[in-house]
């Protein structure tokens, strides 16, 4: 009897049961067969679409490559028709020539039933890569960074013909701005009585030795026992030169070559002596002067000059009725600085200062020439490195005095 009260019991559940899937059969739909259609070439490949009605509750689509793989879809669209069902629409772009076949399946996931359409890709449909085509992809970039190589080159070598021409345009605007230099010069000299400067003794500071001809003066490591006239420098160390200029044209020549700290130029006979000066025009003094391996003209402030090389003979020119005093490399003949014209008041004289006990400063002796002007010994002569002529070869009229 157990058994049999087991089974009446049991009925009713059994009748439930039937009655849910019924209902659920009732409220579900499955769907029609997928249809696929090549829609033709796309984006370098081939397009497919799927489509599919009739499906509730909504469905779940997938396209799968010929190894059951799952496929991206391009498009994907799940929408409603007038009774409810769902309409699946997919897309999806074969690139890769070696798929042949694609599966579009569409699942009810209430009753996970499913249905699928596989499609087959004839060969032609793929678009394949021409053999063309891939040796234009290899040539063209190497093509392309070719041409773009020789338009840089191109470029460069234009660039490189315009800096030299332009080199070349500098470097003959310097040899003209040279040679107008050295007519000047020329002129100068031809204008200008060439001073046969000594050394004023009585205006040395205590620390410079003067030589026996008083025509070079060294800096020395003590102060020597001077009287303390009013002529004396006893702060800068400083010496004029003996003769003073009230008027005409005059130049001279020192030799600095191997002294490290030094001033050249000119002064009015009645600056300051005693205590600290500067060297600058407003005191009276217009020089030239080099300090820690660099040229400057003493001005306030103070101007640095742009040398290319060491000076080695300095060349100091005079015009008292123009109020100009300029500075000459004696060794090329080219133009270092002219000082701005002022009118001059008073008698000048040459100055030289020492500030460094390394070696003397030598002012160039001068010869007569033939017809009685006088000139610098060696300063008609025009240095250059790889010739050495003597006064005489140049100039034969000019004797010794």
């Amino acid at each position: 009897m157990e058994p049999a009260a087991s089974l009446h019991f049991s009925l009713p559940g059994s009748l439930l049961f039937f009655h849910l899937l019924s209902l659920f059969a009732s409220v579900s739909g499955l769907g029609s067969q997928p249809v696929i259609e090549m829609k033709g070439h796309e984006d370098g490949g081939i397009r497919l679409e799927c489509t599919s009605v009739g499906w509730y509750p909504e469905p779940h689509a997938v396209w799968r490559d010929p190894y059951g793989d799952i496929m991206p879809p391009l498009e994907e669209a799940y929408t409603t028709n007038a009774d409810g069902l769902f309409v699946v629409t997919m897309a999806v772009i074969i690139m890769d020539e070696s798929v042949r076949n694609v599966t579009c399946s569409v699942n009810n996931t209430l009753l996970n039933q499913e249905k699928e359409t596989v499609i087959f890709i004839p060969e032609p449909f793929i678009p394949s890569t021409s053999p063309w085509m891939v040796a234009l992809t290899v040539i063209l970039p190497s093509l392309l960074l070719i041409i773009a190589g020789s338009i840089c080159l191109v470029k460069k070598l234009q660039m490189e013909k315009k800096l030299l021409s332009m080199q070349i345009e500098i470097e003959n605007e310097e040899k003209e701005i040279a040679q107008q230099l050295h007519e000047e010069l020329r002129w100068r000299r031809s204008l200008l009585h060439a001073a046969d400067v000594v050394l004023d003794p009585d205006t040395a500071h205590p620390e410079l030795f003067l030589s026996e001809d008083r025509r070079s003066v060294r800096r020395g490591p003590s102060r020597q026992s001077l009287p303390d006239n009013p002529e004396r420098f006893d702060c800068q160390p400083c010496v004029l030169g003996l003769e003073n200029y009230s008027s005409g044209r005059h130049y001279w020549e020192v030799e600095v070559e191997n002294v490290m700290v030094w001033a050249v130029g000119v002064c009015r006979d009645s600056v300051k002596r005693k205590g600290e000066a500067l060297l600058v025009p407003q005191n009276g003094f217009w020089t030239l002067e080099m300090f820690e391996n660099k040229y400057r003209v003493l001005s306030s402030p103070k101007k640095i000059l742009p040398l290319k090389e060491r000076l080695r003979r300095v060349g100091i020119f005079l015009d008292y009725e123009a109020g100009d005093v300029s500075f000459y490399n004696m060794r090329d003949r080219s133009h270092i600085y002219t000082c701005p014209r002022s009118p001059f008041s008073g008698p000048l004289r040459p100055l030289f200062r020492l500030g460094s006990d390394d070696s003397p400063l030598f002012i160039c002796p001068a010869f007569t020439g033939a017809q009685g002007v006088t000139v610098p010994e060696g300063g008609l002569v025009l240095h250059r490195a790889e010739t050495h002529r003597s006064l005489q070869d140049q100039f034969p009229g000019l004797r010794a005095k």
